[in-house]
């Protein structure tokens, strides 16, 4: 019998799944609105926006500072240290490794550090470096793994394996490793704002502030400040400023913050240990009983809650990619796309975390800030990609216009690549999920911020375990989707 079974049928079915199980999420989620006056605190917020207080230049200019100076110091040290890895990333353990280390966010990398090296730039910058030189070292990977040039047909027999991988696909695709690059200087931007919620000097420590003590001025100059920095990258950052950038950012960095190597070795030796485990009379029992504890009241119920969220959110954001990119495409709406592009720009600069904040100002705490804010953030990233792309798509002498432009060419075309983007987007999504938990939803990372403030640091880290395993899992089978359909898009991200 011959097989009638499409690709577009295998994508209709997937858009199935996707709707089905974010309905059925949305309908188990938490999403009530428990603030009594939201419209009131939208006004407020808004009217900062529009009369923001930008007047104490000296915070502003050092909190800008050390927001740019995490950024890049994290940032270099994790595209070198990615590069490294990506040479031997073919070996499974370094795969698995790079694998791990991304899988953590980089706020619990931060809270781990905090009690090693308290609020110092050691912290700020492995927070940063860590989960990123996993991100690097597979990206990378993929880059170089599609370079065209054998090694062999350019340089001579008896050269080096390092050499020949230099002058071969390292010079081929620097490029595009430069363009990855500089995208994640805008991510490392934005991480480096959310550390200031825990107490490092960046903008979001400012931010914070200025939100929870209803200064709305100066939290809407702040907000504004943080948009222009990533939106004027291409303009303030040029490769050969970037080793003075960095100088002066090591320079500036708050290295003088004395570090007590006393609390590391306690926390290596003692802190993280089991509490069963430092116990004199240890026995077996005492050790499942713990486990079982912590695995049925606070992981089980923690992951149920990420997972609810992120596939809530999942739908949410398709929804609004498909619904988005339209008006900043060209092709579109014209010269009428620099305001979608505003628009977007606005929504993939602005951290999840910062959003749920906000929105939880707004509408209280619930599911339903952060759902809106992970599907806003990463909505307007797929939309600003899907926009991109439309403009690299040729047209028929005889195409449509309007409506039946995007509903017969544009769109069919670009939806591999959008479902390609919204799985690799999931794996971001379920793991902003587990952080957003900080603020008071109960995924993993609310217990894993109640753990640390309580000072069970072993708890602490078998949450962590428990949220990179999660990570892993689902990013292990949505790689497996996209290269079942053959849309792996990933170095385009």
């Amino acid at each position: 019998m011959m097989d009638t079974r499409t690709t577009a049928g295998s994508y209709r079915n997937i858009t199935l799944v996707v709707a089905i199980l974010g309905l059925l999420a949305f309908a188990l989620a938490d999403i009530e609105i428990s603030h009594h006056d939201p419209y009131a605190a939208l006004q407020n917020i808004l009217q900062g926006l529009i009369q923001p207080d930008l007047s104490d230049t000296e915070y502003l200019l050092s909190a800008l500072a050390n927001t740019i100076s995490f950024a890049l110091v994290g940032l270099s040290l994790a595209a070198v240290t990615g590069l490294i890895l990506s040479h031997y990333h073919r070996w499974p353990l370094v795969a698995h490794f790079c694998a791990f280390i991304r899988s953590i966010h980089e706020l619990f990398w931060a809270l781990i550090f905090l009690q090693m090296f308290g609020l110092s730039a050691i912290t700020g910058i492995l927070a940063i470096a860590i989960p990123y030189s996993g991100t690097f070292g597979r990206v990378f990977n993929d880059i170089l793994a599609r370079s065209t040039v054998e090694p062999q047909l350019i340089v001579a027999q008896s050269t080096s394996k390092l050499s020949a991988w230099l002058y071969g696909p390292l010079a081929q695709c620097w490029p595009v490793l430069l363009r990855y690059t500089r995208y994640r200087l805008e991510c490392a931007l934005r991480s480096a704002t959310v550390l200031g919620f825990i107490g490092l000097p960046t903008l979001g420590y400012y931010l914070e502030t200025a939100f929870s003590q209803g200064d709305y001025q100066q939290a809407g100059g702040l907000l504004l400040l943080s948009f222009a920095l990533i939106a004027t990258i291409k303009w303030w950052l040029r490769t050969w400023l970037i080793p003075g950038y960095l100088i002066a950012a090591m320079i500036y960095l708050p290295w003088k913050t004395p570090l007590e190597w006393q609390y590391l070795w306690r926390f290596i030796s003692q802190d993280i240990v089991p509490q069963p485990l430092r116990s004199a009379d240890f026995q077996l029992e005492q050790l499942t009983s713990w486990l079982f504890e912590i695995v049925s009241q606070q992981i089980l119920p923690g992951i149920w809650a990420t997972l609810l969220l992120s596939v809530a959110a999942l739908l949410l954001t398709a929804l609004l990619a498909l619904s988005l990119w339209p008006f900043a495409s060209r092709l579109l709406v014209g010269h009428g796309q620099v305001g979608g592009h505003g628009l977007l720009i606005i929504l993939r600069t602005t951290p999840e975390f910062v959003i749920t904040f906000i929105l939880m100002l707004l509408l209280g705490p619930s599911m339903l800030p952060a759902i809106i804010a992970l599907a806003l953030h990463n909505g307007g990233i797929i939309a600003y990609l899907l926009a991109r792309n439309s403009e690299q798509i040729k047209l028929r002498v005889d195409q449509a216009c309007g409506l039946d432009l995007w509903s017969y060419q544009l769109q069919p075309q670009l939806y591999p690549s959008f479902i390609a983007w919204l799985f690799y987007r999931f794996e971001v999504i379920l793991r902003e999920s587990a952080i957003l938990g900080m603020l008071g939803v109960t995924t993993l990372g609310f217990y894993i911020d109640s753990a640390f403030e309580a000072l069970h640091f072993d708890i602490a880290l078998l949450l962590i375990l428990a949220t990179a395993i999660i990570n892993i899992t689902v990013n292990y089978c949505s790689l497996r989707l996209r290269q079942s359909l053959k849309v792996d898009n990933l170095v385009l991200l």
